[in-house]
């Protein structure tokens, strides 16, 4: 009975091992090019991801990606709001990462981020505050981080 198995089980294997590392998430992919740059008030990280045209956006909008996981980064250099911004967007998600449900849990209990209506700011250790923000509707999820002029 194994040895029938064997050949199945082998292909399998092989299968699993050569394919492609698992996809970072949308949270994740937030973190490392969006939010850890905002936290240390550096630029956003976009290498490897190749800018959209702009012509259908106005001038401090820049658009990067689709990655090969779909995701797309925006930078707005002039928001409605805050200074500047930085998103990551994951088309046609259902619903918010658990990685970002368990952040706020802890940043909140930290306090290190106070929520404020729907959304987090952070609490007195940088300035200018920056604010976090997670959307969900029909198009899918956004990730947002905003630095404001604001002092904590």
């Amino acid at each position: 009975m194994w040895p029938a198995r064997a050949p199945a089980w082998c292909t399998f294997a092989f299968a699993l091992a050569t394919a492609p590392a698992a996809q970072a998430g949308a949270w994740d992919v937030f973190v490392a090019r969006c939010l850890d740059a905002y936290e240390h008030q550096t630029l956003p990280v976009v290498d490897g991801l190749n800018q959209q045209p702009v012509d259908q956006m106005h001038d401090a909008i820049r658009v990067f990606g689709p990655d090969e996981s779909g995701l797309l980064v925006v930078l707005d250099a002039a928001p409605r709001l805050g200074e500047r911004t930085c998103s990551v967007s994951q088309p046609g998600a259902q619903v918010l990462e658990s990685a970002y449900r368990d952040w706020v849990a802890d940043v909140t209990a930290r306090e290190t981020y106070l929520a404020q209506a729907d959304l987090l700011v952070s609490n007195q250790w940088i300035e200018p505050q920056v604010h976090v923000v997670a959307r969900l509707d029909g198009s899918g999820a956004t990730y947002t981080v905003v630095e404001t002029d604001l002092e904590s």
